[in-house]
């Protein structure tokens, strides 16, 4: 397989487990945080000073703002990038980031992505920022320290599959063993139901693995209801069979918020259920599992 665009699961993972993820890759940035206010995503402000020439990179940003437990808010850079080698770039990159925010709405950020330099005969910038390896968390999925977080699901999948991307039966393996290990950790339905669908984005089977893959599944955790198979592997392959597609895409949106907000209104059902194209309910079944809330959706 060749490597995967894991931007967007990764842009999905952050809006779904932004908590566990700063409270796994820098807890004392967490520790700060009053988590009794919900944090705001600024996709517009991030838009705003994002070079166009980064448009398709594999990267996912997200620009937060939180409020700390001082009371003051502040803004937060979480910059993820998915590298197969490493990028001399990277530190440019992110001053950029940081200095066009500053420019743009006078904001101090805090860029969590070990510094940055350009001094020319005494005269220069230097720009310090944090940074977190996922590596670093490596088989530590039984870690007591971290034991309750699921990112680590994530970051495992993510590992998994830069791992075993060439070795189909290694990935089968590798994301057979998670998917086991995530219904034995106590989450909720609907936080297993988020995990899964991360990890059937970033570890995409091939085609002939995937009954065979539902079917062990389902022998070695029969009481389990195991939705291994989402919507955003079906849409690519089902764009012939466009009724039963569209069917299948509407259901997935409704279940999608029905598992994260509860009852869903008729007058909502009938507006999903009008929507006629692909491309539009698959956009709107990720912001059925990424939006804050049910009236923001």
């Amino acid at each position: 397989m060749d490597p995967l665009d894991h931007d967007s699961p990764w842009k999905c993972a952050l809006e779904l487990l932004f908590r566990p993820f700063l409270e796994l890759a820098f807890p004392d940035v967490a520790a700060r945080i009053d988590w009794t206010v919900e944090p705001i995503s600024l996709e517009q402000e991030l838009r705003a000073i994002s070079p166009d020439s980064e448009v398709g990179l594999k990267r996912a940003d997200k620009l937060v703002k939180v409020r700390l437990l001082d009371g003051t808010d502040q803004w937060l850079l979480v910059h993820i990038e998915v590298q197969m080698r490493r990028d001399p770039d990277l530190p440019r990159r992110l001053f950029t980031y940081y200095y066009r925010i500053l420019d743009h709405h006078g904001i101090r950020v805090v860029t969590l992505a070990t510094s940055y330099s350009n001094v020319v005969l005494g005269c220069g910038t230097t720009f310090h920022f944090r940074i977190c390896k996922t590596i670093d968390f490596e088989d530590q999925l039984d870690d007591p320290r971290h034991r309750s977080n699921q990112a680590l699901f994530v970051i495992a999948a993510h590992l998994g599959t830069q791992r075993h991307r060439k070795k189909p039966q290694d990935l089968y393996q590798c994301r057979l063993e998670l998917s086991l290990k995530l219904n034995g950790e106590g989450y909720t339905s609907a936080e297993i139901q988020n995990l899964l669908w991360l990890m059937d984005w970033l570890m995409p089977l091939p085609e002939p693995l995937k009954i065979p893959f539902r079917n062990e599944l389902q022998r070695r955790q029969p009481d389990k209801t195991m939705p291994h198979i989402t919507l955003f592997q079906e849409l690519g392959r089902q764009e012939g069979r466009q009724e039963g597609s569209l069917a299948q895409a509407r259901e997935s949106v409704i279940e999608a918020l029905e598992i994260r907000f509860g009852e869903v209104s008729a007058d909502l059902r009938e507006r999903i259920n009008a929507l006629d194209n692909l491309r539009t309910l698959k956009a709107q079944h990720r912001r059925a599992i990424t939006v804050p809330s049910l009236d923001q959706f």
